[in-house]
């Protein structure tokens, strides 16, 4: 066992047993699995065919005064999904840097910075009328917000506290309930879309990590110290979770709604939705990082620590010849329509700037590379153009 995954279980254990872990503990936790990329099933055809989508940004970009998204310096409102007349990527920074990308042309537009903050999320509902920023800040004693904003007029609304050390995020997809997984408290937070309110947590335990919904709506999988645990959204009860190794770090749902695909140490473990039961796991070199799935849930592509994407055919279960994009890979988003797959890349010669690695999915082939904020973490991309 790595020193990294010594660390992640005494995380866990820790917050297990109700404990604080010491804080070399949180931040190789932080650093193995700094996702803070926000997965959403859309409400329409098009929609229905984003793995990944919505704005990433640094939670001080919002201002109540002005009323929404604004930059700092003078640059002007920060572009949200709704505000393009074509498919955005975002990609960002660690360093609180926001940089969109007009996926048509992958031109890097201006990066916004504000290195008062840490990178933090955004998840806009399929309706496209609310976003919800995740406030999730260390340490883990400061209570953790989630902020609704109107994206029509861009105002920020009151902050609905939550559990905590939130690490995960997801709307179902009629828009009416988000959830939010406290990783330290053990627990998801159901929030009503339309009161702002928070329902009562529903206890999961195992230190949630990430949570993905299916397209019908009906049950939300969150990735956890135990493995995955199902949810009933329309009583917001917890199922016996479905074992994976020694626990989830993430977990993704195919748009068609039939398997998840969960991340477990070396292996990506297929879950039949239908009947939670767990299918032969595939086995990657590396310890997967983040995943994203086609619009057509024909291929499952994970970032790996070594600089690869791995694609996964969902047909077969296999992984497919590894693409080698850089050693930094973090996090992966696909464009609605399926041709590029877009990747993160932390520069491992100068930590103060970064690039994202397109792929045209057709062929697995690896474009030009854009260069973007410092040490960018995740990426998310706008569900259809606006």
């Amino acid at each position: 066992m790595s020193d990294l995954e010594d660390r992640l279980n005494e995380a866990i254990n820790a917050a297990v047993a109700g404990a604080e872990p010491r804080p070399g503990v949180m931040n190789a936790v932080r650093d193995r699995h700094r996702r803070w990329l926000i997965r959403v099933t859309g409400a329409g055809a098009a929609a229905a065919a984003v793995v990944v989508a919505g704005v990433v940004m640094p939670l001080a970009l919002l201002s109540p005064r002005s009323g929404g998204p604004a930059a700092p310096g003078g640059q002007g409102p920060v572009a949200t999904a709704t505000s393009h007349g074509a498919v955005t990527a975002y990609a960002v920074g660690e360093k609180g840097t926001v940089t969109p990308i007009r996926t048509a042309t992958n031109r890097a537009l201006k990066t916004i910075s504000d290195r008062s903050v840490d990178s933090l999320g955004i998840v806009l509902t399929p309706d496209g009328k609310t976003a919800y920023v995740l406030n999730d800040l260390l340490p883990a004693i400061v209570p953790s917000t989630v902020t609704p904003v109107r994206t029509a007029t861009n105002t920020a609304l009151t902050p609905i506290k939550v559990g905590r050390h939130p690490e995960g995020i997801a709307v179902t997809p009629d828009s009416k309930t988000v959830y939010v997984a406290n990783y330290l408290a053990g627990t998801v937070t159901p929030i009503q879309a339309g009161t702002g309110k928070a329902l009562k947590p529903i206890k999961v335990g195992g230190n949630p990590w990430a949570i993905a919904i299916t397209p019908d709506g009906k049950t939300a999988y969150v990735a956890n110290g135990y493995g995955v645990t199902p949810i009933a959204t329309a009583t917001n009860t917890a199922r016996p979770p479905i074992r994976v190794g020694r626990g989830a770090f993430d977990v993704a749902i195919t748009p068609n709604g039939s398997t998840a695909y969960a991340l477990t140490g070396n292996w990506v473990t297929l879950i039949r939705t239908a009947t939670n039961t767990t299918l032969p796991p595939v086995y990657v070199k590396q310890a997967p990082i983040d995943i994203a799935i086609t619009p057509d849930s024909a291929t499952a592509y994970v970032t790996d620590p070594a600089g690869q994407v791995i694609p996964i055919s969902t047909a077969t279960g296999k992984a497919q010849a590894p693409i080698a994009v850089g050693k930094g890979a973090r996090a992966i988003a696909i464009t609605p329509d399926g041709r590029t797959v877009y990747v993160t890349l932390f520069s491992v010669v100068d930590r103060h700037f970064g690039t994202v690695i397109p792929i045209r999915a057709a062929t697995n082939k690896v474009l030009p590379s854009i260069r973007v904020g410092e040490l960018p973490t995740a990426i998310a991309i706008t569900p259809v153009a606006g």
